[in-house]
């Protein structure tokens, strides 16, 4: 005769059942026995968890509400309860009953709730009260870090990723999210250790092997990039980000044919209108525009909006559609902001107004002595500057085929010098202070490439605002300034996919782009009043249509002799490592005059910014 079974054994199979795995039989077995009773209460607590594990959140609901009406005091009754409140899409309810509740439980249930729905400063401080309670918390770490990121936050942000990888070291996400604010905070350095360390974890994780070939690319390690992304494609050859990375990688390393092969060996049957992202870059590259404008009006909005638009923006350009193709930079711009939002404190600008204001001839009277030249120190540097988009990356590429220079294209050995120095009154710096500065300068030009033998030039477009720290560490430093139309540079500059750093942020609005050039070319005028610095003017306009009269006599000034591969450009373009400006696609090309005076086409766009530039334009001696 089989036994009754009672309460007491019930309870230890549901208990038992739930253990093994079978949710289903747990429910199952406690729903016979559940009551809001103080003998059905535990039954209830099984069945309301089972039924969580099996996703049914109504079930869950029917069975944690009343046990959570009998023992409210119960916290984690209570925290049981608001999961099943929010697995049955009672969002409100579940926020209302976790919201400032110090159990990290609740609080991870507010924070969570708050950060999907945008609330972002009331999950922070949830998941604080989170983390006050279990600093071990992984997935908090990891969710306040994507927080911090959204506003932009890059050294909170980092280290909460950090916080998480060292309580959950084996979840790549984790490294990809950390690898992904050092992008965007462009240190490319950390973000290239970051991805060898997930590489190492997860080395058949396709994202993660994509991450590591653009940490690669990010640190100039371009050959290395390209082969680890031509093994991810051939080991996952189903169309995904690894392809579309290593078609961008070919193009913008101007390997077309490359490019081309790429494209050919790929089943169009197979493909997903993403592709048309590859396929525009290489109609534009070869010439075939209308054909590249077909393929951008494809693009689906799961490719960057910010590579969309750009693209979008230069193929109408180059089609004559000033005003479609000023719509797409515009979009581009406001996509670059929305993934990269301004950090605190003054812009590039308001700092450069700031220093202008600190320039003045009594501050200059105040400079202690300049220290002495020591035997066998390198020459003052070759400065080369002049507005971002003004022809420096053209100028600096002629200049690689003089023989007795090293030229270094945009390295941060200045800005690196000017973290050294700090806030430190440069008219107040001893000689022992300025040898230690020009001795760190020197150091960072050879990590970043220089020969230590031959004269360097320092190509850098916005040292022009500089030049006061410049001339206190070099005093017989020179300056190439290269000049350009106000208003094409400033129109360049607002059309170019720029990596938003802090000056480059600058040209995402027009009006801020027009107010830099004008507080940009008050500072180089404002030190060349004080100081008088050797420098030499280049014209973009004249370079262009006639390279060898504008080249000759600043080759002259410079106190060099003449040498034909001046004008060999294009080849040296095909010999130099990869360009690192928004120049790169041109610098191979014959020369060409289609961006002199291009803003005219754009004279209604510019319409509001001409009135800042005019006086420079006329100061210039530019014609309307």
């Amino acid at each position: 005769m089989t036994q009754p079974t009672t309460a007491s054994s019930a309870l230890d199979e549901a208990i038992r059942l739930r253990r093994a795995g079978n949710a289903a039989g747990a429910l199952a077995l406690a729903e016979k026995h559940a009551a809001p009773t103080d003998a059905g209460a535990p039954f209830l607590a099984i069945a309301g968890l089972a039924a969580l594990e099996l996703g049914d959140g109504p079930r869950a609901l029917a069975h944690l509400e009343p046990l959570a009406r009998m023992r409210p005091g119960d916290t984690d009754i209570r925290e049981d309860y608001a999961r099943a409140l929010l697995a049955a899409g009672r969002e409100d309810d579940a926020l209302a009953l976790s919201a400032g509740s110090p159990v990290p439980g609740l609080a991870r249930i507010e924070a969570w709730i708050c950060q999907q729905r945008g609330h972002l400063r009331e999950a922070v401080a949830a998941y604080a009260r989170v983390l006050t309670a279990e600093p071990q918390d992984a997935a908090s770490w990891n969710n306040l870090g994507n927080i911090h990121a959204s506003f932009g936050r890059f050294d909170a942000a980092i280290a909460a990723f950090e916080h998480a990888i060292t309580h959950m070291p084996d979840e790549p996400g984790m490294y990809l999210n950390l690898a992904d604010v050092l992008r965007r905070a462009d240190i490319g350095h950390a973000r290239l250790k970051v991805a060898r360390d997930a590489a190492v974890i997860a080395p058949d994780n396709r994202a993660v092997q994509t991450e590591l070939a653009m940490a690669l690319a990010h640190n100039e390690e371009l050959d290395e990039a390209i082969a680890v992304l031509e093994a991810a494609v051939a080991k996952w050859p189903e169309f995904g980000e690894s392809h579309i990375e290593l078609g961008r990688l070919y193009e913008a390393t101007n390997r077309t044919d490359a490019l081309a092969a790429f494209l050919a060996s790929l089943e169009p049957a197979s493909c997903p209108p993403e592709v048309a992202f590859l396929h525009a870059w290489l109609a534009q590259r070869e010439g075939r525009f209308e054909d590249a404008a077909r393929h951008a009006e494809a693009i689906p909005a799961t490719i960057n909006p910010i590579r969309r638009e750009a693209l979008i923006g230069n193929i109408a350009e180059r089609l004559g559609d000033a005003p479609r193709a000023f719509a797409a930079f515009e979009a581009m711009n406001a996509a670059s902001m929305a993934e990269a939002p301004p950090r605190s404190g003054p812009t590039y600008r308001e700092g450069l107004e700031a220093d202008l204001a600190r320039w003045t001839p009594d501050w200059a009277a105040r400079w202690t002595p300049p220290a002495a030249a020591t035997g066998g120190a390198p020459r003052d540097p070759v400065f080369l500057v002049g507005f971002p988009r003004s022809g420096t990356t053209l100028l600096d590429t002629m200049l690689m085929g003089l023989a007795d220079l090293c030229v270094l294209e945009e390295r941060p050995m200045i800005a690196e010098v000017a973290r050294v120095a700090g806030d430190a009154d440069i008219a107040n710096l001893t000689p022992p202070q300025i040898a230690s500065l020009r001795d760190a300068y020197f150091a960072a030009a050879r990590r970043h490439g220089w020969d230590g033998a031959r004269w360097l030039v320092d190509k850098h477009p916005l040292n022009m605002a500089r030049v006061p720290l410049i001339l206190r560490l070099f005093p017989q430093a020179r300056f190439i300034l290269a000049e350009r139309h106000p208003a094409d540079a400033v129109l360049s500059c607002f059309m170019a996919n720029f990596t938003l750093n802090h000056a480059m942020r600058s040209f995402t609005d027009l009006q801020e782009a027009a107010l830099t050039y004008d507080a940009a070319f008050r500072a180089w005028h404002r030190a060349v009043e004080l100081f008088a610095p050797s420098a030499h003017a280049v014209r973009y306009e004249r370079l262009v249509e006639d390279p060898r009269a504008e080249l000759q006599p600043l080759v002259e000034w410079l106190g060099l002799g003449w040498d034909e591969r001046l004008l060999s450009h294009e080849e040296t373009a095909r010999t130099r490592t990869r360009v690192r400006t928004a120049s790169y696609a041109q610098i191979g090309e014959k020369l060409y005059t289609r961006a002199r005076g291009r803003w005219q086409r754009y004279r209604d766009q510019l319409a509001p910014v001409l009135p800042i530039l005019a006086p420079w334009a006329e100061r210039m001696g530019y014609a309307d």
